[in-house]
């Protein structure tokens, strides 16, 4: 008798327990791949995308750029300050050579600062020979010092940190005077440290005489470049502290405006003594050796 059964073909019952008598084998799932970097590729070089790509990077600069000058505007008048070194070659060049010799200048007379380029009339006030001069004469500081034996980097920093900081001293004590004696006039706060700073220029020409001539040479060019910042200073700035002129350009004001305008000429030789006389305390340059014929 055949005992076998055989089973039915159709859908297998499910076990009641688990076989765990065979080793399991762990459930490993096959990581789904990224997007390739051919893929990122195809994305960049399509024409679509770069468009949009670069309208989207260039509103985001034009609003960056907006917001930076929105706020910034807020506490430095950016846009007052650019026209101030807004300056021409020719420009440059005769500012200089009026301010080396003003005794040679005959037209005097007041300047437009309420807008336009300082290149309309030569007598009007910018940022650019002053900064400049400001950074030539910290170099030509550190060249007289270093012919002494004395120069140290330490020098450079302590030599611009201290004549910044007698500018500043200088602009507070003008405008503390202006608001003591009840002065009001139009000069502005830039064309104040524009006029003060056109001394560096003159500071320069102290300190190269002091390296060729010695101290002979400085107090010489001392004394002429004192009396040149001060007949320049009062020319040009008498006709905007003093108002009221007559036709025979004597100036008519104040007592407390005529002494404003002294105050501002002559606290400039004072400042440049006190930045440029510590150059004169090495020895005088040695005399040229005399060939024989």
């Amino acid at each position: 008798m055949d005992f076998n059964v055989h089973q039915r073909s159709g859908p297998s019952q499910p076990a009641l327990f688990e076989d765990t008598s065979a080793p399991q084998q762990p459930n490993r799932t096959q990581p789904q791949a990224g997007p390739s970097f051919q893929q990122y590729g195809q994305y960049i070089q399509d024409p679509m995308v770069a468009n949009m790509a670069m309208q989207y990077g260039s509103s985001l600069a034009t609003s960056g750029k907006a917001y930076v000058e929105q706020n910034l505007d807020r506490y430095i008048p950016v846009s007052r300050v650019k026209f101030y070194f807004a300056v021409t070659t020719d420009y440059v060049v005769h500012k200089l050579v009026l301010l080396l010799f003003p005794f040679l200048n005959k037209e005097w007379g007041a300047y437009n600062n309420t807008g336009g380029e300082p290149t309309r009339h030569l007598n009007s006030p910018d940022l650019y020979i002053p900064v400049m001069g400001f950074a030539t004469y910290v170099v030509a500081v550190a060249v007289a010092l270093g012919n002494q034996g004395k120069f140290t980097p330490e020098m450079l920093g302590m030599t611009a940190t201290t004549a910044f900081v007698w500018l500043m001293i200088e602009i507070g004590v003008v405008q503390l005077a202006m608001y003591l004696i009840s002065v009001t006039t139009d000069i502005k706060i830039f064309d104040l440290a524009s006029f003060s700073g056109y001394k560096f220029v003159h500071m320069i020409v102290c300190v190269v005489s002091a390296m060729i001539l010695g101290s002979t040479g400085y107090y010489l060019s001392f004394i002429y470049s004192s009396a040149a910042i001060v007949y320049f200073l009062i020319c040009t700035l008498r006709y905007i502290i003093l108002p009221d002129s007559t036709e025979d350009r004597i100036a008519r004001g104040s007592k407390r405006r005529n002494n404003l305008l002294l105050l501002i000429a002559f606290i400039q030789p004072l400042i440049m003594f006190w930045l440029t006389h510590h150059v004169t305390y090495g020895p005088d340059p040695s005399p040229l050796p005399k060939t024989s014929l």
